[in-house]
């Protein structure tokens, strides 16, 4: 078993709480309402600033060149893709930028940016492959399942794309690629804290909205 595989087994449990939670199970049944998707979006468009500064310490931490130029190519992608995906669409649904967060989502962005900081190229690594295999996961149940809202489909097909499929793996291969048994407990602690933090920003968007 691969090291990322044994992370996984470690926290199957914690894994389906989040896959099992409200907001997946809402969106997989065509259910969730807009204005918690509206939210969701607002926080997650937040979370996306956030994330290339994760990033970019990884890609300074990085310890060779070829992953250095794959985390270039993810903070171009942050920049001049999904940044502009979250101002366009903001503008169109009438959407206001979280400039306040609600307790819950920015408890997400601290401690993910907190383990970005002070963490090793493996935990950041660890931390992003936590996020995005979870969200890779759900996302091509919740397209299976049919979604009506064509603004909801479009942003769950982004989490199944060929791009965010290849970086998703690249997260996971680059565990197996840099890291060795002993990192194992280490790591699956960073997987399983930063799902619980994840468990939390999901329940966010059923909340009322930070005024």
């Amino acid at each position: 078993m691969t090291l990322s595989d044994e992370i996984l087994e470690r926290n199957r449990a914690v894994l389906d709480r989040m896959l099992g939670h409200r907001f997946v199970e809402d969106i997989c049944a065509d259910r969730l309402p807009r204005e918690a998707f509206h939210r969701y979006l607002a926080y997650e468009g937040a979370f996306v600033e956030t994330a290339i500064s994760i990033f970019a310490y990884a890609a300074a931490r990085a310890p060779d060149i070829e992953a250095q130029r794959w985390l270039v190519g993810v903070l171009d992608a942050l920049v001049n893709r999904q940044m502009p995906y979250f101002e366009a669409r903001f503008e169109a649904l009438g959407i206001a930028p979280a400039t306040a967060l609600p307790e819950e989502a920015a408890a997400f962005r601290d401690g993910m940016l907190a383990l970005a900081e002070t963490g090793g190229f493996l935990d950041i690594v660890t931390a992003m492959f936590a996020a995005e295999w979870m969200y890779w996961g759900w996302s091509r149940r919740a397209m299976a399942a049919g979604i009506s809202d064509p603004d909801l489909r479009a942003w769950v097909a982004l989490h199944v794309d060929e791009e965010f499929a290849a970086q998703a793996t690249w997260l996971k291969d680059a565990i197996d690629r840099h890291g060795g048994p002993g990192d194992l407990d280490r790591l699956s602690g960073i997987f399983a804290r930063v799902t619980e933090l994840e468990i939390r920003f999901h329940d966010a968007p059923y909340a009322e909205p930070v005024a």
